[in-house]
Order: C-alpha cells, then structure tokens, then sequence
C-alpha cells in the first residue's frame, strides 16, 4: 500500500500571482533617459534576469549591472521598490492553495525568481509563508526547465514521482515534469486548473 502523501506544486508567477514587467519599466524609466520599451527589453525575461534568477548575481550585483545598461541614476533602495512591485494575486488559485492546506495536502512553491522579488512578496503577500516547502530557482543555481531543479524540488517532498502534481503556465516547465514522472497540468484558466487537482486527488 502507497502510504506517501501526495504533494501539489505551484509555479508562481502567473499561477498564484499575476506580474507585468511593464510596470517595472514604467517606475524605473523615471531614472533614465531610455524609453519604457527599452528598459522593458532588459528585465522582461531577459539573458539580465535570467542571470540574476539563476543566482549568480547578488542582488546589489544585478542592479549595478542593471544600471549600467539602462543609464539609471538611483539608490538600491529605489531599484528594488520600481523592480519588485509588479505582482496582484490570483484570488481564486491564491483560495485554492489554501483550501488545499486545510485539507491536509502539503503544498509547495517552485519558481524561477529572485530574491528580490521573494522578499516583496513574502512582505506584502501572507499567503506565501504558508506552504510547506520552497524550490527557489536563485538558491539553487538553476532554472526550470532544467531538469536538475525538478530533482532539488523532488527531494524537498521525500516521494516518489507519481505522488507529485505540478501546475505551471509555461508548456516547457510543463513538459520537464512529465519527463521526471510528475503529473503536470499546464495552467491556464483557474478553474480548468482547479478542476485538474481534484480529478488527480481524486476529491
């Protein structure tokens, strides 16, 4: 008899939290001389970002850097602020996950994000101190769709393949769980998603 408990594993962004780097581009242009579209172009999935989310930049490395390239004349403090509040919860994913803890089922969040980021939301969102474990691409030197990741996230939950469920909006994040042997619903309406889990948990 299979006695493991069965984990669901949420992506982040635009699955629990909506983002739009727009705003960033929008607050940070205030302290350059680049258009919008120009700064959008540096931080919008970006070899920039993905480098500061990969971990291996600090936080003060990738503003610098950040800076440079987009002639921006402000503190740390100012950066951080314009770079990170760009996110509004999903309330019904955001209802769910918590219904799914009262529930008894541990969950989990697996992101690629970065630190600063992380810090705003656990500040702003209470939500987000209330999974049971956190597979942070930026702690771990790696991204999704990167397999290795995936086996970092799957050592957190102690189980083996078929007892973790993964919800992400990217197809190719989606498709590296399959590989692993998760179950893996590519998220795009709420409620299809929601439906998904509990056809998996069998509720």
């Amino acid at each position: 008899m299979n006695t493991e408990r069965r984990w669901v594993i949420f992506d982040l962004g635009k699955v629990l939290l909506d983002f739009d780097f727009a705003i960033a581009a929008k607050e940070l242009a205030r302290y350059s001389p680049q258009e919008e579209e120009q700064i959008l172009e540096s931080i919008n999935q970006s070899p920039l970002l993905h480098t500061f989310e990969r971990g291996d930049w600090s936080e003060a490395q990738f503003f610098q850097k950040l800076s440079v390239e987009c002639r921006l004349e402000a503190s740390l403090e100012e950066l951080k602020k314009g770079f990170a509040e760009i996110f509004t919860p999903v309330p019904s994913m955001v209802g769910f996950m918590e219904s799914l803890k009262e529930r008894g089922i541990p969950v989990m969040v697996f992101s690629n994000t970065n630190v600063t980021a992380v810090d705003y939301i656990r500040a702003a969102f209470p939500f987000f101190e209330r999974f049971d474990a956190y597979c942070l691409s930026y702690e771990h030197g790696c991204m999704k769709p990167d397999t290795t990741l995936y086996g970092v996230a799957q050592l957190m939950t102690r189980c083996t393949p078929g007892n973790l469920l993964f919800l992400d909006d990217r197809a190719e994040n989606v498709h590296a769980a399959r590989q692993m042997g998760w179950s893996a619903i590519h998220h795009q309406a709420p409620e299809d998603s929601i439906e998904g889990v509990n056809q998996w948990l069998g509720a």
